[in-house]
């Protein structure tokens, strides 16, 4: 399955497909949504112009050509008897959406396009997993509308496999101890954290080369990016690892973290956001290893890898991540514990809780 919500708009010849496709996505770019679109020609493509230098490496056997300006870029490359999967996936994962036109023997959920309402249907094979709309409905692009918002919600939150990475972190020279064996209230800090985790995802796995608690020898465990350092390393291991799915990224150094306080989290996803990276008011920056990361911003985060930054802050300035403020009742769940001092300090936070 593709990472990206995919729906197919088709229709008999003449019903209005392009012209459709046209009209909507200004509107779904208006909502932050970036699009892209499919479209099956039955006729040969002309995209290129003969005698330019592109054509000339096209025709002289090159099987993938790239071309860019300032402003645009586009590639071209053979695909004979490729099937729909195929190229599907060579479409980016940095889309919300793919819109595909045509492509009416797929079995892709979306509209069948009907020039009016009192003419004959196409057959069942063809509407099946669509919607029948009619063009001579005067609301019929807003119908449209609604159904793709409709789908991309069902999809974003609820076909996206949610998985849980857990940053065991390493040695933690300041706390004397590696922080993942630390104990609260009879449990390590590994398995409290895991536990909750496993509680609101379909998946937990643990990333980096801590040392564990026993009753977490069985967890599925991805080691670091070789090369790479800090929570940076653990988290591209997890996003190489299931590049199709939402992350919620953690640290083992969150004592105070809850089932309330993810799920806040996990409620303001929504189509168009790539991330979302919460902040404490007043501070200087954003919560990155308590947060949420969907598909679309990984390959952001390799940009950043690749120039060699660690510095997780910089991914807060992507357009399509979000940094909503943290309730006050939720703040203590992002405390992190890096000294002794911290640690006591939580421990009477726990004393006051009991109390």
């Amino acid at each position: 399955m593709h990472s990206t919500c995919v729906i197919g708009i088709a229709g008999s010849s003449g019903s209005g497909k392009t012209t459709l496709i046209r009209k909507i996505l200004p509107e779904l770019k208006k909502e932050g949504l970036s699009v892209g679109v499919l479209k099956h020609a039955h006729r040969k493509l002309d995209i290129d112009i003969t005698g330019k230098d592109t054509d000339h490496f096209y025709r002289a056997g090159a099987a993938f050509v790239f071309a860019h300006d300032a402003q645009q870029c586009f590639a071209r490359y053979r695909c004979s008897d490729k099937s729909f999967p195929d190229i599907m996936s060579r479409f980016p994962a940095a889309l919300d959406l793919i819109i595909v036109e045509g492509h009416k023997g797929s079995d892709i959920p979306g509209i069948w396009l009907e020039k009016e309402a009192g003419r004959k249907k196409a057959d069942k094979t063809c509407c099946a997993n669509r919607k029948v709309i009619f063009r001579d409905d005067p609301g019929y692009q807003q119908e449209v509308l609604g159904h793709i918002r409709e789908e991309l919600d069902r999809f974003h939150l609820s076909k996206r496999p949610l998985m849980s990475g857990l940053l065991i972190g390493g040695k933690s020279t300041r706390m004397g101890r590696p922080k993942a064996l630390l104990r609260i209230s009879g449990e390590t800090l590994a398995e409290k954290a895991f536990n909750i985790l496993s509680e609101i995802s379909d998946r937990t796995v643990l990333l980096g080369a801590g040392q564990l608690p026993e009753i977490l020898d069985a967890a599925d465990l991805i080691p670091d990016v070789p090369g790479l350092n800090g929570p940076l390393a653990g988290m591209l291991s997890a996003f190489r690892w299931s590049p199709g799915s939402t992350w919620i990224i953690s640290s083992v150094d969150m004592p105070l973290m809850h089932k309330d306080a993810w799920e806040w989290l996990l409620s303001r996803r929504k189509p168009g956001t790539w991330a979302i990276l919460p902040k404490i008011r007043g501070s200087k920056g954003v919560e990155t290893t308590g947060a949420v990361y969907e598909p679309m911003i990984f390959e952001y985060v390799e940009s950043l890898a690749m120039k060699g930054t660690t510095k997780l802050q910089e991914i807060a300035g992507h357009p399509k991540v979000s940094a909503p403020l943290i309730p006050e009742s939720l703040i203590p769940a992002w405390r992190n514990v890096n000294s002794p001092a911290d640690w006591k300090e939580v421990a009477l936070i726990i004393d006051k809780i009991r109390c």
